[in-house]
């Protein structure tokens, strides 16, 4: 796996930048916990100049709110994460082999199966781990993120980080 190519980052968001649990406020609004770790490997990669995007099949606010504060661009309500995903590369201009994605459930292999490096999670679904490259060491939302960003980021030869 070259790393080191990788030009963008696109993330899932339920069970890849937060554990997959959903937790219901009595108004029923929903709330989800995420990792600072994962937030500080986004800032970090941000400032490498790695795009980072997140694509989930739910447009909550509490998602919305934490990749606002982040500069994620997120693409949520997506009914069709392959097409927000070829969306993101003619936006950006790269190709399938400057990205990386990484996902946990079976609605992610279709952008798995294109992305230059598919990703899974630890605690990843069994048919997903079949179509990843790399399977990282860490759970969703337990810092499976900054696992794969400090990755590219030391490819890439970015070195110790300071803000």
């Amino acid at each position: 796996m070259d790393w080191g190519r990788i030009r963008m980052v696109v993330l899932d968001v339920d069970g890849v930048l937060t554990d997959g649990r959903l937790y219901y406020a009595p108004d029923g609004s929903i709330t989800r916990a995420f990792n600072v770790h994962d937030g500080m490997g986004i800032v970090r990669a941000l400032s490498s100049g790695i795009i980072v995007a997140a694509l989930s099949g739910r447009d909550d606010p509490s998602v919305r709110r934490r990749m606002e504060e982040l500069g994620v661009e997120f693409l949520g309500g997506s009914e069709d994460k392959l097409r927000d995903y070829e969306d993101l590369l003619r936006k950006h201009g790269l190709k399938d082999e400057e990205a990386a994605y990484v996902g946990d459930d079976i609605n992610d292999i279709p952008v798995m199966r294109r992305a230059g490096i598919p990703v899974a999670v630890a605690d990843a679904r069994p048919e997903v781990k079949a179509v990843a490259s790399y399977i990282t060491h860490a759970k969703g939302g337990e810092g499976a993120v900054r696992e794969v960003l400090d990755m590219v980021l030391n490819e890439r030869g970015a070195g110790p980080w300071t803000p």
